[in-house]
């Protein structure tokens, strides 16, 4: 309930923002309020993105879990692709000035890194170790942890193989980062597609063998072969075991139907609820938006002004703004004890930046590039080559991630753990030299 409260008093940074901003261009304040509009902007990023997870919830409770959570999966990232596209519009703005455009794309790249960073070191660290303090050791399943630890390890590949083809190649590489950007964004936003397919609408895994068995017509007690040696199968076992399986089917679709059938109950008795969410979302995306393009016009004068780098400002500062969303929910799941849900949020949130706003962030630099003839600069494209550094520590994080989880089960320990591992991020970030 405090939380709640503490969301709708952050709701007074937009307005605020916005206000500040339009002050700033003219007038007695102009050019004084640099960074009172960069810490409101950063204020009330933080309930817009806690609005946007509650109304996808709100939706999942109309229109149910296939639908609620391609939503969720669809805006789940919305301040990193706000904050991105504004960065990228800011550089072609600002073409003119070639130190403004490689701090935006920096920063740029350091956020899309970082998100992924800080879901899986800060987000799922810091829950894992305030909940196995009161919970003692926690356990998940070690399945769905091993399906997130080789996506995020895709990503990593898709991210690290265009950055080292191009960094070895002999001939001048600069003709092939776009091309290349091109064909592994499109892979990886396929990837994508299939993950959401298998995780959100179960593609393909509900379908056992034994459902194919008897797809084509084999029956329990057929005849089978050992060793040259003709056996029969015991029939009493089988058709028991699938007695069984057919019951328990039974049960899920009635109780499907049943889940059904409460929301459109629900959606009768309040017609306008659902369309009112969905208008809310729409609201929240824009406001999103918009405040995404105040930070962005003040981002680089704060980085010049102050001790702040491209990095630090990259890789830890937006991050930790748009993923405090993921981070309440994260908590507050296995606070309750429930690690499949925190697991799902924190590393869920990172495959999705890793494999869609990635990829999207690129694809939408080279449509924008195309738009205003300016793909002769490839300084004013976003393309999937990141510093070695970034690469280097989010290689790093997927591994550390893969121990951790291998088991199926966690502790404090291990959570602080992967705090150690962000605080030594976070050290790098604000230290060092010359960014």
């Amino acid at each position: 309930m405090k939380a709640t409260r503490f969301l709708y008093v952050l709701f007074l940074a937009v307005p605020l923002a916005l206000v500040a901003w339009l002050l700033n261009r003219s007038g007695a304040y102009a050019g004084q309020l640099t960074m009172l509009i960069f810490g409101l902007a950063l204020a009330a990023i933080i309930p817009l993105a806690g609005v946007i997870g509650r109304l996808t919830d709100t939706l999942q409770k109309y229109y149910g879990d296939t639908l609620g959570g391609l939503l969720g999966a669809s805006f789940g990232n919305v301040p990193e692709l706000a904050i991105g596209l504004a960065l990228i519009v800011h550089a072609q703005m600002h073409a003119a000035n070639s130190a403004t455009v490689t701090l935006d794309f920096e920063v740029i790249r350091g956020l899309l890194i970082g998100s992924v960073i800080n879901n899986i070191l800060f987000v799922l660290g810091s829950s894992v170790f305030l909940a196995a303090l009161r919970n003692g050791r926690m356990n998940f399943s070690a399945d769905n942890a091993a399906g997130f630890a080789s996506m995020l390890a895709l990503a990593v590949v898709g991210l690290a193989l265009p950055t080292i083809a191009t960094n070895l190649a002999q001939s001048n590489p600069e003709t092939a980062k776009i091309p290349v950007t091109i064909a592994f964004g499109v892979i990886l936003i396929l990837c994508y597609v299939a993950f959401v397919a298998a995780t959100q609408f179960n593609v393909g895994n509900n379908r056992g063998k034994r459902a194919k068995r008897e797809e084509h017509g084999e029956q329990a007690g057929a005849a089978v072969t050992v060793d040259g040696a003709v056996v029969l199968a015991e029939p009493g076992e089988d058709d028991a075991e699938r007695a069984a399986e057919a019951k328990a089917e039974a049960a899920r679709a009635a109780a499907e139907e049943k889940e059904r059938e409460m929301r459109r109950t629900l959606r009768r008795g309040q017609p306008y609820a659902a369309p009112l969410a969905l208008v809310g979302l729409g609201a929240a995306t824009l406001a999103t938006v918009v405040i995404a393009i105040i930070l962005v016009s003040v981002t680089d004068n704060v980085i010049h002004n102050t001790v702040l780098t491209p990095l630090s400002v990259g890789l830890v500062l937006f991050p930790i703004v748009c993923n405090l969303g993921e981070q309440a929910g994260a908590v507050v799941n296995a606070w309750h004890n429930r690690m499949e849900g925190a697991l799902s949020v924190a590393a869920g949130s990172s495959v999705q930046v890793a494999l869609f706003v990635t990829p999207v962030l690129a694809l939408a630099s080279i449509a924008i590039a195309l738009a205003t003839g300016t793909m002769g600069n490839p300084q004013l494209v976003l393309t999937i080559i990141f510093p070695a550094l970034e690469l280097i520590v989010l290689g790093l994080v997927t591994f550390v991630f893969a121990l951790v989880s291998l088991d199926g089960e966690t502790t404090w320990l291990e959570g602080l753990q992967l705090l150690a591992f962000y605080a030594m991020v976070v050290a790098v970030a604000f230290f060092l030299p010359g960014r």
